[in-house]
């Protein structure tokens, strides 16, 4: 079962990723990026991505029940954002603000979001 810290973990998740997400739009805006294309690409280079990847969820926790999916959409969120970041490496601030605001981009950011807040209250739920 998730402890109070691992819920505090999630909400910084949820927060983190929100303010990140505006981030990535100021530097598009100024063709300046915070990390490589690469590092942003990568599911593990963030404080969440890191603790996701050393959680070992146990099949019969309930709490966990969403690892899979959240884990999938936290990896597709950052090949993404890498996508982006790399127009913005190469000078192309028209294709990346494109792909910042994609439906589909957009849809994905949502989508994460919406299930870490899902999961969150799956651990107050069952822990």
């Amino acid at each position: 079962m998730l402890k109070n810290e691992q819920d505090t973990q999630v909400r910084d998740a949820i927060c983190a990723h929100a303010d990140w997400t505006r981030k990535l739009s100021e530097c598009i805006d100024s063709g300046q990026l915070e990390k490589t294309s690469h590092d942003i690409s990568c599911d593990d280079q963030c404080a969440f991505g890191k603790w996701l990847a050393g959680l070992s969820p146990a099949a019969h926790d309930p709490a966990m029940k969403k690892f899979t999916t959240i884990k999938t959409m936290h990896t597709r969120f950052h090949a993404e954002a890498g996508k982006i970041a790399a127009h913005v490496e190469n000078g192309d601030r028209a294709a990346a603000r494109q792909g910042y605001e994609a439906p589909h981009f957009k849809r994905m950011t949502n989508s994460l979001i919406i299930n870490l807040n899902d999961w969150r209250e799956d651990f107050r739920r069952f822990t």
